[in-house]
């Protein structure tokens, strides 16, 4: 007969054997509905990470997209390998970030990306073998924000390369041999914020060149073989702020295309041979009346003005000037323009992802403006100027600012003391 003793303590031993089997039970149901399983389709030699769902197959020596990468793939990094060829049967897998930088590839077929649709960042930098683009290389990329071509050796970009690519807000084509750009070679990239093109061989900047860039807030162009820039080639930069032209063989600029770019904030023009002569007067009367951070610009001719800041040029050192021809649109000594900026095609921020963009660095940029910078004003955006070197009412309304006064903050400052980033994607 058992006592009340036994009886209780073989319901205590039920009970912790309930327990214990509903535990191994929950944990058996955990293990394999919760914890990620180990991914049984990672391809051979590669490294996968379950959450994101990261490939990582870097530096494998691998001649071809191997196969095997899970179709919901989030990051496929490829770099460092010996791929020759992009072909449309290349990605069997969906990722929103493709790094492919520093192999061998020598052609990508048109269309081989178009099964990314939902990839936001391409890096394809640092494959010298490139040097050319088929048309249509990129087609179906339409949520791509981020785009990396530097150092292929391009010579050249086909007119639709960019085409349908409206997400795009990072270009970066820099340290290429590229000598050309199209006209509306970027006028569906709407919504693009930063362009990189220093380091190529360019040698003009045309009217339509960067048409459509109604977001752009950065554009770098300076390591080039820059000599002419068309005064009206900014007119759809109303939202640049930092422009980089230093270190070209410009001898003049429109001060109308600087005009245009009427939110610019950081201005580098520095190492150009600047002819401070009468085609010098435009560019000289934009810093008059502008508060830009710049650098200086140091004349190279006429003899007399040589070593002289064509910044701090005097006005009777244009007295004995002819007028200027109003006409002309390559001429850049013109002072008959017009500030209003084109936006009929787009009117919209640039677009940003919910899910981001993995990139190398999560610092964003910022522009270090002036304090005395002031808003634009739109009714006065088709205000015309006097042909005429008279100065008008308005004009001698205006504050007169003495050099030494304008320049005491300016010293050796530069977008480095503010942007590391930025210096370092410059070169400087």
């Amino acid at each position: 007969m058992e006592t009340r003793s036994t009886t209780r303590s073989r319901r205590c031993s039920n009970t912790r054997f309930n327990f214990k089997s509903g535990l191994s039970l929950w944990l058996v149901v955990w293990l394999v509905l919760v914890k990620p399983s180990p991914v049984q389709s990672c391809p051979r030699l590669c490294v996968c990470y379950p959450s994101p769902m990261t490939v990582s197959c870097q530096s494998q020596n691998f001649t071809s997209v191997p196969p095997g990468i899970p179709f919901d793939s989030q990051r496929v990094f490829l770099q460092n390998n010996r791929i020759t060829e992009l072909r449309v049967d290349s990605f069997g897998f969906e990722t929103q970030v493709l790094w492919l930088y520093s192999n061998n590839i020598t052609w990508i077929e048109a269309g081989a990306f178009s099964e990314l649709r939902e990839l936001e960042e391409l890096d394809l930098g640092d494959n010298p073998n490139l040097q050319r683009l088929e048309g249509g290389a990129f087609r179906g990329l339409e949520k791509l924000q981020s785009l990396h071509m530097h150092r292929c050796r391009l010579a050249a970009l086909p007119h639709d390369i960019f085409h349908k690519l409206y997400s795009l807000q990072f270009l970066y084509l820099q340290e290429n041999q590229l000598h050309f750009l199209q006209d509306d070679l970027f006028s569906d990239l709407v919504n693009l914020s930063q362009l990189f093109l220093h380091g190529n061989r360019i040698r003009t900047l045309s009217e339509n060149v960067f048409r459509g860039l109604v977001n752009l807030d950065r554009l770098l162009i300076h390591d080039n073989r820059v000599r002419q820039v068309n005064r009206r080639a900014f007119r759809d930069l109303g939202r640049l702020t930092i422009l980089y032209l230093f270190n070209n063989s410009l001898e003049e600029l429109p001060g109308q295309a600087l005009r245009d770019a009427q939110s610019i904030q950081f201005l580098r023009l520095n190492g150009n041979p600047w002819s401070c002569g009468c085609e010098a007067r435009p560019l000289w009367d934009f810093f008059r009346k502008s508060r830009v951070s710049t650098s200086e610009l140091v004349c190279s001719s006429p003899s007399p003005r040589r070593g002289q800041d064509l910044r701090f040029l005097r006005e009777m050192d244009f007295a004995l000037c002819p007028l200027p021809d109003p006409g002309s649109l390559a001429g850049t000594t013109t002072t008959t323009f017009s500030t209003k900026t084109r936006w009929w095609f787009s009117k919209a921020k640039p677009v940003s992802s919910s899910k981001g963009i993995f990139s190398k660095s999560s610092e964003t940029i910022k522009a270090f403006p002036f304090s005395a910078i002031k808003p634009h004003n739109p009714s006065t955006s088709s205000t015309s100027f006097s042909t005429k070197y008279e100065i008008g009412e308005e004009e001698a309304a205006l504050p007169k600012l003495d050099p030494e006064e304008y320049w005491t903050n300016y010293g050796s400052e530069d977008a480095a003391s503010f942007d590391p980033i930025l210096m370092t994607l410059a070169g400087l």
